[in-house]
């Protein structure tokens, strides 16, 4: 299943996951369990083709590349927003903002759900 309306992805975003895809076929972005205070953080892993998992759904993010969600993690992720911000120090991260979090832990890292 494609994401298409499922989540918003930003240009700037997008640019980002493309310049760390490399030759891979995308990225699997998945919640990992037991990880910080929050209990839960996201992974974002290159994945090549051969890796991939049928069951996986996607979001097209540049031609022939995706970005990969486990069916097990799908219901975490929709209305996902992600974005890729540089703040006035210079800062640059890959934003994500789910309306789908209970909570975060102080530092942002780690998510409850």
């Amino acid at each position: 299943m494609i994401l298409k309306n499922e989540m918003t992805i930003t240009e700037a975003a997008k640019t980002h996951l493309l310049n760390v895809v490399g030759e891979n076929a995308g990225l699997r972005l998945s919640v990992r369990g037991g990880k910080g205070c929050g209990g839960s953080e996201y992974d974002l892993l290159p994945i090549p083709a051969d890796k991939i998992d049928a069951a996986d759904d996607y979001f097209e993010i540049g031609t022939d590349k995706k970005l990969f969600i486990p069916a097990i993690d799908l219901l975490k992720m929709f209305g996902l927003t992600m974005d890729y911000i540089e703040d006035d120090l210079g800062n640059r991260r890959l934003d994500i903002a789910n309306p789908n979090e209970s909570g975060r832990c102080g530092c942002g890292k780690s998510v409850t759900f």
